[in-house]
């Protein structure tokens, strides 16, 4: 019996605590077994198996969902059965803190502070909702290239 697979990745959300937690990645693997009549040759199992799988994404609608009953079902009318899947974790690597932001502003729970403005925000119906913060700020201002301070309403930005 041969087995050959198909390698998807999928971004799950976690459920998290704190904002600079990451998601976790893996990599799936699903394993089909060839019952084509007569077998595939070892040169043409992969490329073949890689091309149904294809078919079978834009038949059923719904890519790296190979465990799903649609999906195995489609996949067997093209000679491939499903075996099983294997899961492994992949190593993501956090981007670099912001070195320009620090606060020790108070925030309420569901606020943040933007980057972006040092604006104490909260995220309302697709809308960001900013009033200054109770506190100070230190962040980088994209559209004028400058590191500012905000404290209050009061924002000052400055290169030296």
């Amino acid at each position: 019996m041969k087995y050959v697979a198909i390698r998807h990745i999928v971004v799950l959300a976690a459920l998290v605590l704190s904002p600079a937690a990451d998601a976790a990645t893996y990599n799936y693997t699903a394993h089909f077994i060839d019952v084509h009549k007569p077998r595939l040759s070892d040169a043409q199992s992969d490329s073949q198996l890689q091309a149904d799988a294809v078919v079978c994404d834009d038949l059923i609608g719904e890519q790296h969902a190979a465990s799903s009953a649609a999906y195995r079902s489609c996949m067997l009318q093209h000679g491939w059965k499903y075996g099983s899947v294997t899961r492994q974790a992949v190593k993501v690597t956090r981007a670099p803190a912001d070195p320009y932001f620090s606060s020790n502003a108070k925030v309420a729970p569901g606020h943040f502070i933007d980057h972006d403005n040092g604006m104490d925000c909260q995220n309302t119906g697709g809308a960001e909702v900013c009033d200054p913060p109770q506190g100070t700020v230190h962040y980088y201002d994209p559209d004028q290239g400058l590191p500012c301070t905000r404290t209050g309403a009061m924002s000052i930005c400055s290169n030296m």
